[in-house]
């Protein structure tokens, strides 16, 4: 049976009781969605998806889990308004610059917590 283990840093958001930041399971890294929040205040970063804070609050999941942006494999991207796809796209290639660049799965949503414009999901390797 596999072992999975909690990542846990307060350099990102905490989560709410119901989800870990992310599982260690099998040599993978399974991160929750992450969210344009100050880790320090738990307050919405002004400025959206341009803020890149969703972005910065991943990486730090990741680096805690051992791993890192270069070893991601799958990301799942959520956005409440397609409008927002080209500036997601410029962003999140200045945080995924080398190839081969992660699968990913773009949707829009109706809505999402807190909110935000965007919310970004991932699964990477150690």
């Amino acid at each position: 049976m596999p072992t999975r283990s909690a990542v846990s840093t307060n350099k990102a958001p905490a989560p709410l009781p119901v989800y870990s930041q992310a599982i260690i399971c099998n040599g993978m890294v399974y991160c929750s969605g992450q969210i344009a929040t100050n880790p320090e205040t738990g307050v919405m970063v002004d400025g959206g998806i341009a803020d890149r804070a969703c972005l910065k609050n991943l990486q730090a999941v990741l680096e805690e889990a051992g791993s890192g942006l270069g070893n991601v494999v799958r990301v799942g991207v959520f956005l409440t308004d397609m409008t927002n796809f080209g500036a997601l796209n410029t962003i999140y290639d200045g945080f995924f610059s080398t190839s081969p660049k992660p699968a990913r799965t773009c949707v829009a949503v109706k809505e999402l917590p807190m909110r935000t414009d965007v919310e970004i999901e991932c699964v990477a390797h150690l």
